[in-house]
């Protein structure tokens, strides 16, 4: 359980509910890849959302700021706070490089509704960050496999 960007402490499992899921992992707000990523995030996030699809967002900033952010950028999904760095090092995501914010690597997985990941993108390097076609197919691939009338009629 984490807090989200208005202060509740929300489950990833709840989030999902039974949707597939984008989790990404981000160093803050105040870093400019970061900020170029969310901004094609947001061009995605319509088709997500009449998609059936899930976002949540992760960093170590507080919720106030987690929300600024959120709201600066106009996306809808849920930013969680791990401003205690709880799941940092249990998770093998501490971003080594950055001594001063001590923050996430960047990092983006999609996800089945179990949790289950699909697939891991590495984002420390700009380039190595999914691009919403790249997401588009693993939705599309996520989909196909839980939904029981994905199948068009024959």
């Amino acid at each position: 359980m984490l807090a989200d960007h208005a202060g509740n402490e929300r489950a990833l499992s709840d989030l999902a509910a039974a949707d597939p899921l984008l989790l990404q992992f981000y160093r803050g707000w105040w870093c400019p890849k970061e900020q170029a990523f969310f901004r094609k995030l947001v061009r995605l996030q319509d088709e997500a959302e009449v998609a059936y699809t899930r976002f949540v967002s992760v960093s170590v900033d507080s919720p106030a700021e987690a929300s600024a952010f959120r709201a600066g950028l106009g996306a809808r999904w849920t930013f969680l706070s791990d401003g205690g760095r709880r799941w940092l090092e249990e998770l093998g995501l501490r971003e080594s490089t950055d001594t001063t914010h001590a923050p996430y690597l960047p990092a983006v997985f999609t996800l089945r509704p179990d949790l289950q990941i699909h697939q891991a993108y590495d984002g420390y390097w700009f380039w190595g960050r999914p691009t919403n076609e790249e997401l588009r197919r693993d939705f599309r691939e996520i989909s196909g496999l839980i939904r029981p009338d994905w199948e068009a009629p024959a």
